[in-house]
Formats: structure tokens, sequence, C-alpha cells
């Protein structure tokens, strides 16, 4: 499903057929609303995650940085507990 955007009046291509927006009934119309605002959401989520895991990522290789440096003095990540 796709939505063309010309000069002419917005069209729906569903199944290789071709709708003019404007004339189809009012269920049609929300319908289309509904699949275009959940594909804009698709696309955000998508975003978002790509971002978390580029995030994640960089707190992972933050973390083996800290773990792997040498134990300063005070600091007690190289103290082994019984």
């Amino acid at each position: 499903m796709s939505t063309e955007v010309t000069t002419e009046e917005p069209v729906l291509v569903l199944d290789d057929k071709k709708y003019v927006i404007s004339e189809l009934s009012d269920i049609a119309k929300y319908l289309v609303s509904n699949l275009n605002n959940l594909q804009m959401k698709i696309q955000s989520n998508t975003m978002e995650a790509d971002q978390l895991k580029v995030a994640q990522e960089g707190l992972t290789a933050r973390l083996k940085e800290e773990v792997e440096k040498e134990p300063e003095d005070g600091d007690i990540s190289g103290i082994e507990e019984d």
C-alpha cells in the first residue's frame, strides 16, 4: 500500500490498483489515515531503536574500558570478595 502525492489528487495504490483517496468511503479514508500514521510510527520507532542500540554499544564499550583499567588507590574494582 502506498499513497502517491502529485499535483493531482492523492492516490492510494493497493495491489497494483490506484484509487483516488477523495473518492473513497469515509471508512476507507479513515483506514488509509491509520495506516499512514502507523507507517510514520514504525519509522520513528525504528530510528529510536537504532539510537538505543548505538547508545548501548557506547555504554558497553565504556564499561569494558572501566573494568579493564588498572585499579587506582581507593578503587575497589580489583578486590575480590570471599
